[in-house]
């Protein structure tokens, strides 16, 4: 893998050893609750054990506050402001307790941002982005239902009616106190706040308090003889996990919502899921933002999302857009190989033949003709030294390709003797519509060439196909240069002229593809053509890879719910939906760092590995089997 050249420190891995939720193994609801009810005071920590906030750090929302404040550089000026503000605290009074308008009196004179305005944005701010904690909110519940007295303790600059405020809104109430160190002059960490708050209930009534800074909240706590229950901070133990290099402010609201989700205790993931949720998750909500700007930007009337792989994009494109037509189209490799055979020559011979020498598979020559339905050429065989029971292998390549360009005209002519159908298809589909974009994976962008090629050159049907894939790859490098420099493709990830580092990392190994493909692979056979039937046509499809399906869509649900809970807790911040390809790349980058998860969780994966549709001359390779071949 590629590494920075002059880091002294080797990057991070992604947790290897199952699923991360699984990491804290935190005891369920009902058994954390259970294990406080004999006592009669049970006190709450607020922020990070109540309430959540969906950024890798607390003070990432500033970034967001800047942005409404106009004001550049805004996280460091408040978080400046603050330090400043508790050493004035420190000198003036002896303890380092400050409240959010002390804080603003320092930004007004950094800025000239009003102080009461900065204060009550702030405010409103932590109210759009708290939430509750939904382990918590569900142990809160039990011990409401058994008539606990409940209290919350802060150490926090927020006043106490904000903080109680913040709570009532993320679903917390019915408090028989909260205690602030904002308005009391002193915190839990030098004790007092929690002196204060037993005096206030009672010094003979047990109490027990949970929360997840372990000197403030547990050390100080037992010294004064409270019992105690740590809550690990989710972004704490979810942060060591999450890929490095992303921009700032995406990097924090990707960690924040994997964190937020995974580690708060209240459910158990499977790998798969995972997979999806933490490493693809990202992706599929970048670029269907991409391609949606792209269709806005370019006068796009309908996009075309291709099978397999468009079947997730559709799904998650749907639930973020609802002004945009699109459509599901019936495409893959064979096919475009098939429909536009008379100008792919080459494609064909590769496809066909050359690949098929690679020893995967015996593969006889009659079985690939018969898959082709192109018995009719078995008998001419011999006239080229070639017998139909000799397997396909790298000796007999040329003469197997001589044979076809011979015969070209037959192959042509039967390969393309359903063009109508397909024609009749695709002129369905864009009737109306003067532009439509094309949408598939990658790599090399043939898919959506052959398409634009029918539509445009060969049909003439007066529609403008745009071709746009996730990254763009060709096994030679050169192969499609020249489309992407004059912008006949279009790359949201990666390409040899666009974020040349994750294209040279992505291109280590052809395997690469294979595991970034498991976001999208749907839970259907991948589709291999249309035939002509007394009621129209119908279409064909390849072995259905049955035994992968569960997997499939398990990983679709853990992206699905990603890009969920990003727009629900992001929504009306449009900017925040703008994940670059680099962002959207990276943490795909850090579980490839280590294929260990990979080869564990999905290395008994079987993919197909015959022809076309031919069921009789298929067989199956695990992706193990793959790797171990390729020596990785």
């Amino acid at each position: 893998m590629n590494y920075p050249l002059n880091s002294t420190e080797l990057p991070k891995l992604p947790y290897l050893d199952g699923s991360e939720s699984k990491v804290l193994n935190r005891p369920t609801v009902v058994d954390f609750a259970r294990n406080m009810l004999e006592y009669d005071v049970i006190s709450f920590d607020v922020f990070d054990t109540l309430i959540l906030r969906p950024f890798a750090q607390p003070h990432h929302l500033f970034m967001i506050l800047g942005e409404k404040l106009n004001c550049v550089n805004f996280m460091s000026i408040r978080m400046e402001a603050e330090l400043e503000a508790r050493n004035q605290a420190e000198v003036k009074k002896g303890n380092r307790e400050v409240n959010i308008y002390d804080i603003y009196e320092l930004v007004e004179l950094k800025t000239g941002i009003d102080k009461q305005y900065g204060v009550q944005l702030e405010f409103q701010t932590e109210l759009e982005f708290c939430f509750a904690n939904p382990y918590m909110k569900d142990v809160f519940e039990i011990l409401k239902s058994k008539n606990k007295k409940i209290i919350a303790i802060s150490d926090m600059y927020l006043t106490k009616s904000m903080i109680v405020q913040l709570l009532e809104n993320s679903g917390f109430s019915e408090f028989f106190d909260v205690f602030v160190s904002s308005e009391n002059n002193c915190s839990k960490r030098d004790k007092q706040l929690f002196k204060i708050a037993l005096q206030k209930i009672g010094k003979d009534i047990r109490m027990l308090h949970v929360g997840g800074n372990y000197d403030s909240d547990i050390i100080s706590a037992q010294k004064l003889g409270i019992a105690t229950r740590y809550y690990n901070n989710v972004h704490e133990t979810g942060n060591h996990y999450r890929a490095d290099g992303l921009s700032e402010l995406i990097g924090s609201t990707y960690s924040g919502i994997i964190n937020t989700h995974l580690h708060n205790g209240k459910k158990q993931y499977t790998p798969h899921y995972e997979y999806g949720f933490i490493y693809g998750g990202l992706y599929i909500l970048g670029y269907c933002k991409w391609i949606y700007d792209y269709a806005k930007q370019n006068n796009i009337d309908k996009v075309l999302f291709l099978s397999r792989d468009g079947d997730i994009y559709r799904k998650v494109f749907n639930l973020l857009f609802t002004d945009m037509n699109n459509e599901y189209v019936y495409w893959s490799r064979i096919a475009n190989m098939k429909y536009t055979i008379e100008k792919n020559r080459y494609d064909f011979l590769q496809r066909m033949v050359k690949h098929k020498a690679k020893g995967v598979l015996g593969i006889t020559i009659k079985g690939l003709l018969e898959s082709l339905e192109l018995g009719e050429l078995i008998d001419l065989l011999t006239q080229y030294e070639l017998k139909e029971d000799d397997l396909i292998h790298k000796g007999n390549v040329k003469l197997i390709q001589t044979f076809f360009v011979k015969n070209w005209e037959t192959v042509v002519k039967k390969l393309s003797e359903d063009i109508a159908i397909v024609k009749e298809y695709f002129t369905n589909i864009v009737q109306g519509s003067k532009k439509v974009a094309v949408v598939d994976v990658g790599w090399v962008g043939s898919g959506g060439s052959g398409i634009k090629y029918l539509i445009e050159q060969k049909w003439k049907l007066n529609c403008e196909v745009h071709n746009l894939v996730a990254g763009c790859r060709h096994t030679n490098h050169t192969g499609n240069l020249s489309q992407i420099m004059k912008k006949d493709i279009g790359v949201y990830i990666f390409s040899r002229m666009y974020n040349r580092n994750l294209y040279d990392t992505h291109s280590s190994t052809k395997h690469n593809n294979i595991f970034f493909e498991l976001f999208t692979q749907a839970c259907n056979p991948s589709f291999s053509g249309f035939k002509k039937t007394e009621e129209g046509f119908k279409l064909i499809f390849d072995v259905p890879e049955v035994e992968n399906y569960k997997i499939y869509e398990q990983i679709h649900n853990g992206i699905f719910d990603f890009v969920k809970l990003y727009k629900e807790r992001f929504s009306n911040y449009e900017y925040l939906f703008n994940i670059a390809g680099y962002d959207a790349y990276l943490p795909f980058r850090m579980i490839i760092r280590d294929l260990r998860f990979i080869r564990k969780y999905f290395g008994d994966l079987s993919f197909s590995r015959g022809v076309i549709a031919d069921t009789e001359n298929q067989s199956f390779e695990t992706l193990n089997e793959i790797m171990d071949k390729a020596g990785l």
